[in-house]
Parts: C-alpha cells; structure tokens; sequence
C-alpha cells in the first residue's frame, strides 16, 4: 500500500539536496546568542562577592 502511495513521488529522485540554510542558519544564530548570554551572565554573578549573592536569597 505504501509503495503505491509514495509511486511518483520521487521519479526520478532529484538531483541535489535542497537545504534551507536560513533556518539552520538561524538556529545556529540564536544558540550563538544564548550561549554568549549564559556566559555574560556567568561572568557578572562570579565578580560579586559572594555576601552580595546571599543576601539576594
């Protein structure tokens, strides 16, 4: 039943592969982004001294 359903579907198979590079593009933008962030961030709360940070909890 699959056979007959998909028979068509790719004849001939294509020629090259189409990849649409905005979106791993921009995946990799915003996992560049949060990871920059998480490190900014990092960076900030380690140069407190560490009464400041238990005084906030």
């Amino acid at each position: 039943m699959l056979v007959k359903v998909l028979t068509g579907v790719f004849d001939p198979p294509p020629d090259t592969v189409a990849v649409p590079w905005p979106y791993p593009a921009l995946t990799l933008a915003a996992a560049f982004a949060a990871i920059v962030g998480a490190a900014l961030s990092g960076v900030r709360r380690s140069t407190r001294p560490a009464v400041e940070e238990l005084r906030e909890l």
